[in-house]
């Protein structure tokens, strides 16, 4: 189970976390992502399709403390969202990244 899977970085112990929202919750979800909390963490929106998934909606990446994430489990808690774990979570996190990091790396290469 991938949210379970510790990264070292920034002061502690991170869990990675994968949820999944459909499009017709986009709006409340996107309220939710305006809390100190989660502009506090970070997080990373990304269009299933974008990604190469069958799903039809959001995935929501977030990678905090235990402690954050219970907040921020808390904050989901009311609303029609998935959080995935497993095979699918894993290798969309790793698109997730992937993406990340070549989109930084064209930015060093502007800057750079």
């Amino acid at each position: 189970m991938l949210s379970n899977v510790y990264v070292v970085g920034n002061g502690g112990k991170h869990l990675k976390t994968l949820y999944f929202y459909d499009y017709d919750v986009k709006k409340e979800v996107d309220i939710i992502l305006e809390d100190d909390i989660l502009k506090r963490t970070g997080y990373i929106v990304r269009e299933s399709k974008l990604l190469g998934s069958d799903r039809k909606g959001y995935f929501l990446y977030i990678s905090a403390l235990p402690e954050k994430l219970k907040e921020i489990d808390g904050l989901l808690g009311d609303l029609p969202i998935e959080k995935l774990s497993g095979k699918e979570s894993k290798d969309i996190i790793k698109k997730i990244k992937t993406e990340e990091d070549s989109a930084a790396t064209g930015i060093g290469m502007i800057f750079g």
